[in-house]
């Protein structure tokens, strides 16, 4: 006779049910901390995002290691459960050092640097258009050089680049914020 308790198994996420969340949310973040001073509405949602998949992560594991052959299963299938401790861990890595900012800006700085010359030079000035990778809500001629306001940035007003070969850009109305990027680019944002 079989004494086997009716039921149901623990579930037991399979590789892509396990990881793939994980990887999206990991994409998102990248392209969330893309932008100077971030993108508030995507941060906030991957934040909420990665909160649920901790939440999913620790629930089910907690789960199978009260099952009776929890090590044997856990040493099996560890993979499935170390890849998303390490990929939180490579994404926080890649945000606190700038690396999807600073990846975004180099694969656009050729447009970038020829808008600005051009607009410099007189060109009429964008408005919600896209130069590179990054999504152009204005640009505004300052002394010495151009501003651009990248749509969806900053947390308390916008934030984008300045372009100023001579230096830092003046800041007559004491509002803008000004951090020397690379060459002739500032990270600029402004408080409303």
């Amino acid at each position: 006779m079989d004494t086997a308790k009716p039921g149901f198994d623990t579930w037991r996420p399979g590789r892509t049910v396990a990881i793939m969340p994980t990887v999206v949310a990991a994409l998102a973040t990248v392209w969330a901390t893309s932008v100077p001073g971030a993108d508030p509405m995507w941060l906030a949602l991957t934040v909420n995002v990665w909160v649920f998949i901790a939440l999913i992560w620790v629930l089910t594991l907690a789960r199978m290691l009260f099952r009776d052959e929890s090590s044997t299963r856990l040493r099996r299938e560890w993979p499935v459960w170390s890849l998303p401790p390490l990929i939180v861990l490579l994404v926080c890595g890649l945000v606190y050092v700038g690396a999807p900012l600073k990846a975004r800006f180099a694969l656009s700085r050729p447009a970038l640097d020829g808008r600005s010359q051009a607009f410099s030079h007189g060109a009429p000035l964008p408005a919600d258009e896209w130069i590179g990778l990054f999504p152009v809500e204005r640009a505004v001629r300052i002394p010495g050089g151009v501003r651009f306001a990248i749509d969806g940035t900053g947390f308390f007003g916008t934030a984008g680049f300045a372009w100023s070969p001579e230096g830092e850009p003046p800041d007559p109305e004491g509002e803008d914020l000004y951090e020397h990027w690379q060459g002739p680019w500032y990270l600029w944002s402004e408080s409303d």
